[in-house]
């Protein structure tokens, strides 16, 4: 019977390819490169801030790349908010399971800090713990923060769901031998998520709730 979830951040709860994609075209402004069309970060996201850079950079631009995180760093916190939101229905989601007692919480790549600012802005006191990037222990897919995670829920990985929108997602559950849920309206979609080998696919988010309380009996 599972009595948590733990979330993803970008592309699962929250639509943020805008600020993300304006900010790091922004950093490649002020470095006179080539900027991308926002389409691009759907698959330039999903595996932190570093990863992020170096893939909007592209390999012949890497000897900058410090400089380049630095003034994203800068950029984003200042604008992480200006068009992110949540996806249609996920609050309603998120009252459906508190109502029913499952606990929740937000397991992401995206730093720390601005994983709290934006979480907590958006769905206050929705959620046990919100954990993002930090130096203490390596990004996801390694289940390291998910262990954490669940430490703070007090529950065994077999209690919880795992739920992102990206393989990344799915392999962390995988490798914290958890049932994993994914989400097509992310910047992934459905053949991502199939071939990634999640247990459960959905276009909804009340489609979450529906799994999520019928395990429970």
């Amino acid at each position: 019977m599972k009595k948590g979830c733990l979330f993803d951040l970008d592309g699962t709860l929250v639509d943020s390819l805008t600020d993300l994609a304006l900010s790091t075209n922004r950093v490649l402004e002020l470095h006179h490169l080539p900027t991308h069309e926002l389409s691009c970060y759907n698959q330039f996201v999903g595996n932190g801030v570093k990863k992020l850079m170096e893939r909007a950079l592209g390999s012949e631009h890497l000897d900058i790349l410090d400089e380049c995180l630095a003034d994203f760093h800068k950029i984003y916190e200042e604008h992480c908010l200006d068009h992110t939101l949540p996806y249609p229905g996920i609050v309603d989601l998120l009252e459906t399971l508190k109502a029913h007692d499952i606990a929740l919480a937000v397991v992401t790549n995206k730093p720390h800090h601005l994983a709290i600012k934006i979480v907590e802005h958006l769905f206050p006191d929705t959620f046990v713990t919100i954990l993002g990037q930090q130096d203490l222990y390596p990004i996801k897919p390694h289940p390291q923060i998910v262990h954490i995670a669940l430490m703070t829920l007090k529950m065994g990985r077999q209690e919880c769901y795992f739920i992102g929108d990206s393989n990344v997602d799915i392999d962390t559950g995988y490798q914290a031998d958890m049932e994993t849920i994914g989400v097509t309206w992310g910047f992934r979609g459905r053949k991502e998520l199939e071939d990634a080998g999640a247990d459960f696919v959905v276009d909804e988010p009340f489609e979450i709730g529906e799994i999520v309380l019928n395990d429970r009996g």
